[in-house]
């Protein structure tokens, strides 16, 4: 059975908790993300927005509708967030998306009201079903069904959340512009200056140009984000 809180001790490390606090907090739901790439729509508020004291106002703020989660209104506190998924506060005409800050933790990036209906989703399978079809699972959980489709596990979509589909396909290809989510340099941008294609069991790599230096990572963490620009406005503003 899973319980419904959490020790503050076995906190996922992307939440940057202050340790010597409180004993417990509550743990994620099973939802769009796992739990150590997560935080709760609780934490969310009342430790980085600071819009809550307790989990009594969150739950109320929460109740009322306020909050919407990639542009469905989420009324459960332990609901999990995680990275790139799009955050609506329309009471006070607030947008965020979540990302990592250069030290691993979650943090939010002020973004424009007419940017909240593109989300990236980065492809971590593809797989034909029944049907004859082909089935895409992103990193966030979501599936979806496409008679055709170009792109390749480890390439990113912009898609389109009041629609429902894939607006454009950007691959993971040298020269590429890319936000690491994971390894040394977490929460930078980077261009890739190759990719290396797997051996044996080993996962395919990339090498990746960050700060003027290049380092090899494993693909996994390469979040593409566009050819030559982002296709998402990813520039902290607050």
């Amino acid at each position: 059975m899973v319980q419904n809180h959490l020790s503050r001790l076995a906190a996922p490390r992307v939440w940057g908790l202050k340790r010597k606090t409180t004993k417990w907090i509550a743990r994620p739901i099973p939802g769009p993300h796992p739990l150590k790439l997560s935080l709760t729509l609780s934490f969310l508020l009342r430790d980085i927005l600071e819009y809550a004291k307790t989990t009594k106002e969150v739950k109320k703020i929460l109740n009322e509708g306020q909050i919407l989660v990639d542009g469905v209104v989420r009324k459960e506190y332990r609901f999990p967030v995680g990275l790139m998924d799009v955050l609506e506060i329309p009471k006070l005409n607030e947008y965020y998306r979540v990302v990592y800050n250069n030290n691993g933790r979650f943090s939010l990036v002020a973004i424009k009201k007419d940017e909240i209906k593109l989300k990236l989703l980065r492809i971590i399978r593809k797989t034909v079903v029944k049907s004859g079809k082909l089935q895409l699972t992103f990193h966030d959980g979501r599936n979806i069904l496409v008679n055709k489709f170009d792109g390749n596990v480890g390439d990113s979509v912009l898609f389109d959340l009041t629609k429902g589909n894939i607006s454009k396909i950007i691959n993971l290809k040298k020269g590429s512009l890319v936000y690491l989510s994971g390894g040394s340099h977490v929460g930078k941008f980077g261009k890739v200056k190759d990719v290396i294609k797997a051996k044996d069991l080993q996962k395919p790599k990339v090498i990746v140009e960050v700060d003027d230096s290049e380092y090899i990572t494993i693909a996994d963490y390469a979040f593409v984000l566009g050819d030559n620009k982002p296709e998402i406005s990813l520039e902290v503003k607050k």
